[in-house]
């Protein structure tokens, strides 16, 4: 038997390793790749059919073009 019992000494904790440099620059080269691809298939189908896109909403943030207005209840005097 040897003099060292295997219980003295507290188990090794795993070596860390990092993330593969190779995985995640192909994610950013295909997820690029994708978007471009994406991206000018939409412009080329926009420029064929002639058209523009109409937008289904307009943007709450923005004033909107009719220039409707909005009834305010009248407000509190404040003492």
């Amino acid at each position: 038997m040897s003099s060292r019992s295997p219980l003295t000494q507290p188990p090794r904790p795993p070596p860390r390793k990092g993330p593969n440099p190779y995985l995640l620059l192909g994610m950013v080269v295909v997820s690029s790749a994708s978007f471009f691809m994406l991206a000018e298939k939409r412009h080329n189908d926009q420029q064929t059919s002639g058209t523009t896109r109409r937008k289904e909403m307009a943007n709450p943030l923005l004033p909107s073009k009719q220039a409707e207005t909005v009834e305010l209840p009248p407000r509190r005097k404040v003492e």
